[in-house]
């Protein structure tokens, strides 16, 4: 949120109104590139924007945006992330607007995403375990992680010249799309030899040592089977510990709960891990949004115009979140750690895809939140396309990682969203609209993943949406900046020039 409104600021001027009438979708990016005023509007109010009549969107352009954005919504959904690294460019593009209206667009469709993500999710249970498929415990210690990085990649954006930000973005993102699709084939690979064991089991004659009982489904099996339970090494035929034998401390195999220990406290834990509302966490994620909110604000010149860095309290209140994020981070950090040590104490193992909560774990796991935030604030995008591939690493069961990240997104947007609101940036109209749009994409996306793992036993496609669609956005986001830059060093701008404007004081 931070990095694109500050990012586009480097644009020229303000926006000419918006050119009317029915356009075909191919000469959208020559229109959209057609003049150097389509990138800043810095002194222009849109919360008043209205979506149709006289001086709102072409209608044309409006159906055929709509159709793209609800498309791009379902698949991105279907792989945990929100999906701004292509809405962006499709508003910017296919609705004529100012970069910066279509940055805080999409992230108001992303909130609806995440409304109609959250909407399907809160209400799904675990695939083996009684407990809610989001990971809560994960999705706190990370999100106060994450955001503490936006602000370390926002500096970073703001310094750095255009072009090594649009390499840095290809760079980046795609390695986490050959990354997570190399993951995708290796979980395959691990289900396709899952689906041959127990083929042959099936066609085993009765009396083989497997009694009359008829065996399990492919499809009622597979999940199990490919997380490691098959072949008891884990392997995924990559040379990597498929099940979670991973430094962080994901769990290796699937196991049954064990019957030793405390057994009283461990149907207390069990009881709180399987209730579908968890307070806690709603309870750290309100100020954490709350904070981002006010801060944005605040260094947005919202609450007091004076407040530049030209005033000595400016600068402590720019680090304020490292402090802030930080605190909650470390709380996180022990309180995961603490209930780890009980479900020990009770006799509880952790099943395939779980953290393993350590000090060496919670201390493994905070440079990669941090890093995932660093990276977000730096590329201008959303927290998914680097926390998806993350969680793909860290090997948790693909439902699981999907559901986590969309829980996440929820709060970032939702922050983004009202902050956008407020100063003015972002139609409230447009919004409503986008907002609806996203929320069926993501109602959409989640049935269709849901539908698809069950027809064919296989979450590794999930991991395979989540390499595509990062891939795709490489391509888009790559194309977009180049011929950003194009457009800007014809403008007259000097895109490989640092802007130093955020460190300079100018009174």
């Amino acid at each position: 949120d931070l990095v694109t409104v500050s990012g586009a600021s480097r644009g020229r001027g303000l926006f000419e109104k918006r050119r009317k009438g029915s356009m075909a979708l191919a000469l959208l990016p020559q229109a959209a590139f057609a003049a150097c005023s389509n990138y800043s509007d810095s002194g222009v109010d849109h919360f008043n924007d209205p979506l149709f009549g006289d001086d709102g969107l072409s209608p044309a352009s409006l159906g055929v945006v709509t159709v793209l954005c609800w498309i791009i919504t379902s698949l991105a959904v279907s792989a945990g992330i929100g999906g701004g690294g292509l809405l962006v460019p499709l508003y910017f593009i296919g609705l004529d607007v100012p970069q910066t209206l279509a940055v805080a667009l999409s992230k108001g469709t992303i909130f609806g995403v995440a409304c109609g993500n959250f909407a399907f999710l809160w209400s799904q249970r675990h695939p083996h375990v009684d407990r809610p498929l989001i990971d809560y415990k994960t999705a706190v210690f990370m999100q106060g992680g994450e955001l503490m990085g936006v602000v370390l990649g926002v500096l970073f954006n703001l310094l750095l010249p255009q072009v090594v930000i649009i390499m840095l973005s290809a760079l980046v993102l795609g390695f986490n799309a050959y990354k997570t699709i190399k993951k995708g084939i290796a979980k395959r690979a691990a289900e396709t030899k899952a689906f041959a064991a127990l083929e042959k089991k099936a066609a085993r004659p009765a009396g083989a040592g497997e009694g009359d009982a008829p065996p399990p489904t492919l499809r009622q099996a597979v999940a199990l089977e490919a997380e490691g339970k098959e072949g008891g090494d884990g392997s995924t035929g990559d040379g990597a510990s498929e099940a979670g034998t991973s430094n962080v401390g994901s769990s290796a195999n699937l196991v049954a709960l064990d019957v030793q220990g405390n057994e009283a406290l461990k149907k207390k834990i069990l009881a709180a891990q399987a209730r579908r509302f968890q307070p806690w966490a709603w309870a750290l994620l309100g100020p954490m949004v709350t904070f981002f909110v006010v801060y944005s604000l605040l260094l947005g010149e919202i609450f007091d115009p004076d407040f530049t860095n030209c005033v000595v309290g400016y600068w402590p209140a720019y680090v304020s979140p490292f402090f802030f994020y930080g605190a909650t981070t470390l709380y996180m950090a022990r309180r995961n750690i603490a209930e780890g040590a009980r479900m020990l104490e009770a006799g509880i193992e952790p099943v395939a895809g779980d953290i393993v909560w350590s000090r060496k774990s919670a201390g493994m796991l905070v440079p990669a939140a941090v890093g995932a935030g660093a990276a977000a604030g730096l590329l201008g995008i959303g927290g998914g396309m680097i926390l998806g591939p993350i969680f793909v690493a860290l090997d948790f069961q693909p439902q699981v990682g999907t559901a986590t990240t969309g829980f996440m997104i929820l709060f970032t947007a939702m922050g983004g969203t009202v902050k956008y609101l407020t100063i003015g940036k972002l139609s409230w109209q447009m919004f409503l609209w986008f907002a609806a749009v996203g929320a069926v994409g993501g109602q959409t996306g989640q049935r269709l993943v849901r539908r698809l793992i069950q027809r064919t036993g296989r979450p590794s496609y999930v991991v395979f949406l989540l390499g595509g669609i990062i891939a795709v956005a490489v391509v888009v986001m790559t194309s977009f900046g180049i011929q950003q830059a194009v457009e800007d060093a014809d403008c007259g701008e000097d895109i490989w020039a640092p802007s130093t404007d955020q460190f300079v004081c100018e009174e």
